[in-house]
């Protein structure tokens, strides 16, 4: 079937305009034993087909929990949906969150989400504009900052994306500890700087939830079954 021009051509030449993937990060760490131990046991009990497509109930319940524990965040384990990694989750929430011709503020490093707002038609700005509609923050922004752009996002009903992924500071400050935002905030993180090429992160939180699953749904259904047993082993481990 001829795909028509007027569909394909402008996506095609957003696609061919995009910057050169980043290269694969060197001096990855080890693995450890116990998570390895836990990927080989799930293998041993049958792990091998697809799972719940927003992913293991256990590892959901992880993620809900430990919001709730670090920043007296409460989101419920099926606002939960783990992701091929966090960069698959910024694809999501960029491309359903930011409609075509509108404005994501963005104060920090905006390199992460700059593909994934070119292909919507989306710009990335640094200073608040009328047609902003979705806030990009995460930890490493200054904190002053960050109470004052979330006073616009109040006033605005904007979308707010907090990544906690490769964040380099961890306070617990969260946006979504003020109930007025918090049906409007998504948090992102992964465990991509533990656990490289296991290819596990979540998206949690906001009315969006459900919405957003069904988007990661339509690229890859599912993370696989033993990359999450696998991480949960990681999380559960250094917890204790």
């Amino acid at each position: 079937m001829r795909i028509p021009q007027t569909l394909s051509r402008p996506l095609a030449r957003r696609v061919a305009a995009l910057d050169d993937l980043r290269p694969p990060v060197r001096g990855e760490p080890n693995i450890p034993a116990n998570v390895i131990e836990a990927a080989v046991a799930a293998l041993a009990r049958g792990e091998t087909h697809y799972t719940d497509r927003p992913g293991i109930p256990e590892f959901r319940a992880w993620v809900a929990d430990h919001l709730v524990q670090r920043y007296a965040v409460v989101v419920d384990p099926s606002e939960v949906t783990i992701t091929c990694g966090s960069t698959e989750a910024r694809f999501v929430t960029m491309t359903l969150l930011a409609e075509a011709g509108s404005a994501v503020l963005c104060p920090g490093d905006s390199s992460p989400i700059r593909g994934a707002l070119h292909l919507v038609g989306a710009d990335v700005v640094d200073t608040i504009r009328d047609d902003v509609s979705l806030l990009y923050l995460s930890p490493d922004v200054y904190r002053e900052t960050s109470i004052e752009l979330l006073q616009r996002a109040e006033e605005r009903d904007w979308w707010i994306v907090y990544d906690l992924s490769f964040a380099k500071s961890a306070p617990p400050f969260h946006p979504a500890q003020n109930d007025k935002l918090a049906s409007r905030v998504v948090t992102i993180d992964s465990l991509s700087a533990n656990l490289p090429g296991w290819r596990l992160g979540w998206m949690a939180g906001s009315a969006a939830a459900l919405r957003l699953r069904a988007g990661k749904q339509a690229i890859t259904i599912c993370t696989t079954a033993v990359s999450q047993w696998a991480g949960l082993e990681f999380l559960r481990s250094r917890a204790s």
